[in-house]
């Protein structure tokens, strides 16, 4: 009978080292990593940048590098060490996706602000109106006044901007609600900049408001936090960037 117990222990420890040995590096850190955190959504696990390290994404936020034995890891930004100082890195792989996603955008969905002539570049914007920095960069969508001096707005130098809604605290938030205001608006850009100004008005819903489809597609950009610019070469400039500096970024 313990003879036979014994074997039994034997055949099942075999079996599961077998199964160990037939996952991948990869299959074990994304395995590892959604029992530590059953809540979040992770991308698919590869090799990072930094060879004996691989990443993953948490969707809607961080990446993540992690040890081959899926014990340890880093979350946050990577940056490259040139001999002009630091840059932050863009995986090629992400920014491709990044630039399949931009292509599939529907303009319709957007609440677009455009130059008076030709658009030199187009800008699309997660934007969300109770960010300070949101509404920094929507007053300076023309001609605007910095240290007393009269500087040239986004359209101005040829960019357009088309904004995608991303309530930071979550659709069904207070903010998601003005933003879906003025997305049901009659009149789009003139509601956006009230509530960009602050200004009351009152909420409205309709049923094919992209509120939530656009905060579901932050998540596959990467964005966590407001203003996200998504730039035409696929990579996510996060934070506001004054319209000089942008024309610059883009080679206008």
């Amino acid at each position: 009978m313990l003879k036979q117990v014994a074997v039994g222990l034997m055949v099942l420890m075999g079996s599961v080292m077998a199964q160990a040995q037939e996952m991948s590096t990869e299959d074990r850190i994304l395995k590892a990593l959604s029992e530590a955190r059953p809540d979040f959504e992770f991308t698919d696990v590869r090799p990072a940048p930094i060879e004996g390290l691989y990443q993953a994404r948490v969707v809607g936020g961080p990446v993540l590098y992690v040890s081959p034995d899926a014990q340890l890891m880093i979350a946050g930004d990577m940056f490259t060490i040139e001999p002009s100082g630091f840059g932050r890195y863009e995986d090629p792989a992400v920014v491709e996706k990044r630039k399949q996603l931009a292509a599939q955008l529907d303009e319709e969905d957007t609440i677009a602000f455009a130059p008076e002539g030709e658009s030199k570049a187009v800008v699309y914007v997660f934007t969300d109106v109770d960010c300070g920095y949101c509404r920094r960069l929507h007053s300076q969508m023309s001609a605007y006044q910095d240290g007393g001096e009269t500087k040239p707005g986004y359209n101005d130098l040829g960019i357009e901007i088309r904004y995608l809604a991303y309530p930071r605290a979550g659709v069904g938030s207070p903010s998601a609600q003005k933003l879906e205001t003025a997305w049901c608006a009659d009149d789009q850009q003139a509601v956006l900049d009230r509530l960009k100004n602050l200004q009351s008005v009152d909420n409205k819903s309709c049923d094919n408001n992209p509120v939530a489809k656009h905060y579901r597609l932050g998540g596959e950009f990467g964005v966590n936090g407001t203003p996200a610019l998504v730039l035409p070469n696929g990579t996510v400039q996060p934070g506001y960037v004054p319209p000089a500096q942008l024309a610059q970024i883009l080679g206008l």
